[in-house]
């Protein structure tokens, strides 16, 4: 399991799949968070369930802080990495 710090590449893979995520929030299509997480987990660096769960509570809370949409089912977290 990664401990270190999410790549750019990491960070990109997440915030594109949250984005997708809140397309289909914001327009009533149905996705599944559970889908999602696991499609990623392969594609980042032995990440965990629980860090992608977080990283994706640290979106909502960047985009909370500008006011912006973020997905309900992702609570913003509340200290920010």
């Amino acid at each position: 399991m990664s401990n270190g710090a999410w790549t750019d590449q990491e960070n990109d893979l997440i915030v594109a799949d949250y984005f997708a995520m809140l397309a289909d929030d914001v327009s009533g299509r149905p996705y599944n968070k559970a889908e999602h997480r696991r499609g990623l987990l392969p594609l980042l660096n032995g990440r965990s369930e629980g860090s992608v769960e977080f990283k994706h509570q640290n979106i909502s809370a960047v985009l909370k802080g500008l006011g912006e949409d973020w997905i309900p089912g992702y609570k913003p977290a509340r200290s920010v990495g």
